[in-house]
């Protein structure tokens, strides 16, 4: 072993440290040391000084620098300007896991003038020893494989191993609480809606009479059209919701409807003249439109026809029905 670094200290001593110049360029090869463990990182760098408007092409490096020496990182290139000249330089980390010394031969790198030139140069070659450990077989026996020491979990590291799991399941958690507060909430929602309880007297019943009272008024009759319009639309819409359970008070002309005709609530002619009725009342009270004679009275007539043949139809309904349990207590 001194043997191998006798011999490699007289290498290093014989190394050609100089630079190559030609015309106005000079390039270099160096290393930023000449000796080296196995395994250890040297860097090595290919330089060249040229004139500022010249262009120089250094070799494509890639893998390794010679047989055994390998390139293990390459770095950017770096640009020094001094006056009219600049220095650029490409650096290369090296390193190299059989011991010996090795000659790292010149390389080519190729300078373009301003006037068109082109010169080709070549580096100095530089030397590197690589040497091994020294290994003391009686002092260092073979000995087991120490195992792993157990320390403490860190924070940083619950959070790296466990974070995810704690968080999928506090967004299950949260999920299902928002989902449950919700069902709950719509629940209250329905608890605390008003039921709406039908009159004891039948629907018919109620409206007729209301459509009594507002001809004897004869409001439309005294300029109060909008009045007349509106208790007319009302007892209408009353009567809608409790004999057919259609939710006319508190919904407007289009949906109630849009409602009747959907659920094919009443016959073609009296869809007519409820839509007729509403339409007419909606336009009196908003829009200040003032209808003929002939339609107030019309429209009066169509909600006396409306109740009227749907009672009908309900008396016939159940007469009918009277007969047929009759019939089969007969039978």
């Amino acid at each position: 072993m001194a043997k191998l670094k006798l011999i490699l200290t007289g290498i290093i001593l014989m190394q050609l440290t100089g630079t190559v110049s030609a015309q106005h360029a000079r390039v270099q090869a160096s290393l930023d040391t000449t000796m080296m463990l196995i395994g250890d990182h040297v860097e090595f760098t290919l330089s060249a000084e040229i004139p500022n408007d010249a262009k120089v092409t250094f070799p494509v490096l890639t893998d390794t620098i010679i047989d055994k020496i390998e390139i293990i990182r390459n770095l950017p290139f770096d640009t020094l300007l001094n006056g009219d000249v600049k220095t650029i330089s490409k650096p290369y980390i090296i390193t190299g896991f059989d011991s010996g010394s090795y000659e790292i031969k010149s390389f080519k790198i190729a300078v373009k003038y301003a006037e068109n030139n082109t010169d080709t140069l070549h580096t100095n070659p530089v030397y590197l020893g690589v040497m091994t450990f020294n290994i003391d077989s009686t002092a260092n026996s073979i000995a087991d494989i120490k195992k792993p020491i157990e320390t403490p979990l860190t924070f940083n590291e619950f959070l790296a191993e466990y974070a995810i799991y704690y968080g999928l399941t506090i967004l299950i958690l949260a999920l299902i609480f928002t989902l449950w507060w919700y069902y709950k909430k719509q629940q209250k929602i329905k608890s605390d809606e008003p039921v709406k309880q039908k009159p004891r007297e039948q629907a018919h019943v109620i409206a007729l009479r209301e459509l009594d009272e507002l001809q004897a008024k004869k409001l439309w009759q005294k300029d109060k059209i909008k009045l007349h319009y509106s208790h007319l639309s009302e007892t209408v819409r009353k009567y809608l919701e409790y004999r057919f359970d259609v939710p006319a008070l508190e919904n407007t002309t289009g949906f109630i409807t849009t409602y009747i005709e959907n659920r094919n609530v009443l016959d073609t002619e009296n869809k007519k003249k409820v839509n007729e009725i509403l339409e007419l009342a909606d336009l009196a009270k908003f829009a200040k439109f003032t209808p003929l004679p002939d339609d107030n009275a019309r429209t009066l007539d169509y909600a006396y026809q409306l109740v009227i043949s749907t009672k009908e139809q309900a008396l016939q309904s159940a007469t009918n029905n009277e007969d047929n349990n009759q019939e089969k207590a007969n039978e």
